[in-house]
């Protein structure tokens, strides 16, 4: 009896520790041709692999608000363009509450492209979580607009357009923005190109937590881990930030024009610059460095910082 019981009591355990998975999503609208134009709200479906060849354009376009896709496991393709494609795996403009979710988006100038128009406050209450966005040209994943999330994608081998020479991981443009454990890796620019791994912009009240970030590279251009613009009141706690290589300037996490932003916990190896502030108003503590030049410039260091 006591030896059933002990099995009970581990299978269980083992199954309350199993991670979650998604589910698949059947009850919604199948995608299965390209290119494909979202004009009514609902939730959408990938049944299996999709790809094309088109150099420029949308490969799914979604023209309506409170959108979901589930790509279901399945693969986005646009790598038979080439580098020189111009073409937006998912895009949107100016719309409200798109969720975006679980699969692969390959070979696009953008991955997955949320835009809007500044001050960035038009779209609202994006969504883009569980996605690999793999060998797009430009950006992996580009979301503007107010509260939006980006979290648990992995962004990876970013960069090569014959387009550009800059190259980003992951966008976020608005104020409220969330992005939260996500892991960015091999953003390369080329040329005079700059590269980043995460960029926010006039994205006042952001946090940014958890995200691991390593790879960031450029030829003449600078690489940054992290770039935050014209942000204030953000907080960036507990990302891990290595290898960052550039004959220009690189900086684990760069501050620039923002006020009151709070640097806690992060790790950052490798480069230039670790946490840099352009100005004296944000407040940095509990960070560590390594083999970086300078370790912290601008900003107030507050607790124990190394």
């Amino acid at each position: 009896m006591k030896t059933k019981l002990i099995k009970y009591l581990t299978v269980t355990s083992l199954l309350l520790a199993a991670p979650s998975a998604w589910a698949e999503t059947t009850n919604c609208t199948p995608i299965t041709t390209l290119p494909y134009v979202i004009t009514i709200q609902g939730i959408y479906c990938f049944t299996g692999n999709l790809a094309t060849g088109m150099a420029t354009g949308n490969a799914i376009d979604i023209r309506t608000n409170n959108v979901t896709i589930d790509l279901n496991g399945w693969k986005l393709g646009g790598l038979a363009a080439g580098a020189g494609t111009r073409t937006r795996g998912i895009n949107a403009y100016q719309r409200k509450n798109i969720t975006i979710r679980n699969g692969t988006i390959r070979g696009f100038y953008y991955g997955i492209y949320l835009n809007d128009s500044s001050p960035f406050t038009t779209s609202q209450g994006h969504m883009i979580e569980d996605i690999r966005a793999d060998k797009n040209t430009y950006t992996g994943i580009a979301v503007m607009g107010r509260g939006n999330s980006v979290r648990r994608n992995q962004v990876v081998d970013t960069g090569g357009s014959l387009v550009t020479g800059w190259a980003n991981g992951i966008v976020l443009n608005g104020p409220g923005a969330r992005v939260l454990n996500n892991d960015v890796s091999s953003t390369t620019a080329t040329d005079t190109g700059h590269a980043y791994g995460l960029y926010l912009y006039a994205a006042k009240g952001a946090v940014a937590e958890g995200n691991r970030i390593d790879g960031i590279s450029s030829g003449s251009g600078n690489a940054y881990g992290m770039l935050i613009k014209l942000s204030d009141r953000v907080v960036v706690e507990d990302n891990r930030i290595s290898d960052l290589n550039s004959s220009g300037f690189e900086s684990g996490i760069y501050i620039w024009n923002s006020n009151d932003v709070l640097a806690v916990g992060n790790r950052i190896t490798f480069g230039k610059s670790g946490i840099y502030y352009s100005s004296s108003t944000g407040k940095y503590m509990d960070n560590l460095t390594s083999s970086v030049l300078v370790s912290f410039a601008g900003g107030t260091a507050v607790g124990t910082n190394g």
